[in-house]
């Protein structure tokens, strides 16, 4: 009896990049580490350190993406945080026209991407400000 040979069940490169995601979730982890499992060779069984390495890195890629969350979250607290110090304090700010506009920060606009102060009616962009004063 013959027995024919089992192609790896292993993801190439360009499979795992079709998904439009090069990043894998633990889900998919689990369904791949599972195709290993069940197509894998009876004579030549997959390692275990191997299994508890992928496993390890997993474990990782997820404690790195939680503190990539939360360090995210710490920045937008620090930058609301700095923002609101503003307030009552005079700046000198940059117009897009080139002038120069001076006066009491009044309020501030907390956007994660574009952080604004108010200058009476004007809201100038926070890399805008080039002096602060205490009021």
């Amino acid at each position: 009896m013959e027995v024919s040979g089992i192609s790896s069940a292993q993801p190439s490169a360009s499979r795992v990049g079709a998904s439009g995601s090069a990043a894998l979730d633990s889900n998919q982890f689990m369904q791949i580490l599972m195709a290993q499992l069940t197509h894998q060779n009876p004579l030549e069984p997959m390692d275990s350190n191997e299994m508890m390495s992928q496993f390890s890195q997993l474990n990782s890629l997820q404690e790195l993406r939680d503190i990539h969350t939360a360090m995210d979250k710490v920045s937008v607290s620090n930058q609301t945080n700095y923002l609101a110090s503003l307030i009552g304090k005079m700046v000198k700010a940059s117009r897009p026209d080139g002038e120069v506009l001076e006066g009491v920060v009044d309020g501030v606009i907390a956007d994660s991407d574009s952080p604004q102060v108010l200058i009476g009616s004007e809201a100038v962009d926070l890399s805008d400000v080039l002096e602060i004063r205490g009021a």
